[in-house]
């Protein structure tokens, strides 16, 4: 990737992350460093057990490497003795799950989940949350969608549909997609192009995993292949 004067979104040097279980120790990711940038769609790919996913939840603050060095712009994402990652400002990284239902609050209508981190910083009203709802359902060819429909209510590619226009909502800085077009058919694989793509021209930083090798291609500017038990770099 380019240097730049300005930071990355997210930057990680020789990350390491290790599992203890009952048949002995595993290390799914093993020194990986990479560098991301406003804008810049970084792709993963690898086969299973290869650390696609820990490597995800590793740069989105879930989860704490053992070793090497974590950072969001310049700041250090992990301080010394802290027990949850420290991010820039709120929102800074947007999850994208596999499984949209992990996003979705099955008892809340499409509406309220979907604006809810516009919530953080104040409540703007129903009327107006609704309102905004409907401009970002029209965003993703969704406007046809009754938003106060609960996920339940909605295919799996719509619910994955609204599962990243709730992440987009927050303008964040990163978006870590797990797997976002599996299970998913060609229109909604095709929706979601359409949706990264536009955040990456309007400047968020965006890595995704996935095991579509052609899609993602297609979309990312780079791609990372990861292998089991290697050391992997890119940036």
């Amino acid at each position: 990737m380019n240097a730049t004067a300005e930071p990355a979104v997210v930057s990680a040097d020789s990350i390491t992350r290790r599992y203890r279980t009952t048949h002995g120790d595993i290390t799914p990711v093993h020194e990986v460093s990479l560098a991301v940038r406003r804008g810049e769609i970084l792709g993963i790919r690898g086969p299973s057990g290869s650390g696609k996913s820990t490597l995800l939840r590793l740069l989105a603050g879930m989860e704490r490497p053992d070793s090497g060095q974590l950072r969001y712009r310049d700041r250090a994402a992990w301080p010394a003795r802290s027990r949850t990652a420290r991010y820039p400002r709120a929102g800074y990284v947007m999850p994208i799950f596999q499984d949209p239902s992990a996003s979705l609050d099955p008892r809340w209508p499409i509406w309220r989940t979907l604006t809810e981190p516009l919530t953080a910083s104040g409540n703007p009203g129903r009327a107006a949350l609704r309102a905004t709802a409907r401009q970002w359902l029209d965003r993703a060819r969704l406007g046809h969608l009754d938003p106060t429909a609960r996920p339940g209510q909605i295919s799996g590619g719509q619910r994955q549909r609204v599962a990243l226009l709730r992440a987009l909502i927050a303008e964040p800085a990163l978006i870590v997609a797990d797997e976002p077009t599996a299970r998913q058919d060609v229109i909604t694989a095709a929706a979601m192009s359409e949706l990264l793509t536009n955040a990456s021209q309007s400047g968020t930083a965006i890595i995704v995993v996935s095991h579509d090798t052609t899609w993602l291609r297609g979309i990312a500017h780079h791609v990372l292949p990861l292998w089991i038990g290697s050391p992997n770099s890119a940036g």
